[in-house]
């Protein structure tokens, strides 16, 4: 139902945003990737297709066993391993990852500094931290048209497709809470991350942040 309602809400662009990020990953052999908040693990596939030959190791997280059991069912790579646990308190040691991935889950953390401040723990110095978030676009005709969508036709298609018409309405609500682009770069800076990108995609539908762990030799 996850990865459906994603793909709902992003009229299929989610796939292409996924592949945007694993395409701007520079992954090297013997390195370590946390896919956190991962679901069925859509985002750990594309990877693995990008890079079939390269020997990293990959861990997946999720706080589901049910999405967790499909990941497990659908994907068989030795480089690849998967666990159930909490993104807001990784079982994992400091310092563990050359980088760390979260695709739509940051907004529904229940306390985002704590997810965040975790995320920066487990990364190396200089570890690459990748996040892919819904947004508001700016106001316009566009904010218009998606607001209306979000709000008005998702909730009515939902309760007509699905036996958990709540969900539709969560979506839109989780989407108008979460901080704005540039305050969200701005926590990431705030929580010790060098921000390199924060590329707005679909009109601002949705952003990718590509953000850096300070070193702290520096």
């Amino acid at each position: 139902m996850y990865d459906f309602l994603n793909r709902f809400l992003s009229l299929g662009l989610d796939h292409v945003w996924r592949k945007r990020l694993v395409d701007s990953m520079d992954i090297k052999a013997h390195e370590s990737i946390l896919d956190a908040a991962c679901g069925t693990g859509a985002l750990t596939r594309l990877i693995l297709k990008r890079h079939p030959h390269i020997p990293f190791q990959l861990t997946g997280i999720d706080l589901s066993p049910k999405m967790l059991h499909i990941a497990n069912a659908s994907i068989q790579d030795k480089r690849v391993h998967f666990c159930l646990g909490d993104l807001e308190a990784l079982p994992f040691e400091d310092d563990m990852f050359q980088h760390a991935l979260v695709a739509f889950g940051v907004r529904n953390l229940e306390n985002l500094a704590l997810g965040i401040k975790e995320l920066y723990r487990v990364l190396e110095p200089k570890g690459n931290l990748y996040i892919l978030e819904f947004s508001v676009p700016p106001k316009g005709l566009w904010q218009t048209i998606f607001r209306f969508y979000f709000h008005h036709i998702l909730p009515r298609i939902g309760k007509r497709v699905s036996r958990h018409p709540r969900a539709y309405a969560y979506l839109p609500d989780s989407v108008d809470r979460f901080p704005s682009p540039v305050v969200f770069a701005k926590f990431l800076k705030d929580s010790g991350f060098i921000v390199s990108d924060a590329i707005s995609m679909s009109g601002g539908v949705c952003h990718l942040y590509h953000a850096v762990k300070s070193d702290r030799s520096l």
